[in-house]
């Protein structure tokens, strides 16, 4: 049963990490776009680029996870995880 929680609250988290990646992803290549190809700040926008891909693809794997094992994340208080 804790096992079932635990797995509850990681696929929540990673609905939310996905999210926030979303926003972060597209925010950085709309400013790469911006950019002249030898602007100084590319490299450093393109290395934050591959990074937040890189956690793109983590936290695919922990939706799919999730998603083999039936668990569906669900809206819970912190109290109530921990009194379980």
């Amino acid at each position: 049963m804790k096992a079932d929680r635990a797995c509850a609250v990681a696929a929540a988290a990673a609905h939310d990490l996905n999210d926030e990646l979303t926003v972060i992803l597209s925010s950085v290549t709309s400013s790469i776009l911006a950019l002249e190809p030898g602007h100084p700040a590319r490299p450093l926008l393109l290395d934050i680029r591959n990074a937040a891909q890189r956690c793109a693809w983590k936290t695919c794997g922990l939706l799919n996870y999730s998603a083999r094992r039936g668990v569906q994340p669900v809206a819970a208080t912190l109290e109530s995880l921990l009194d379980g």
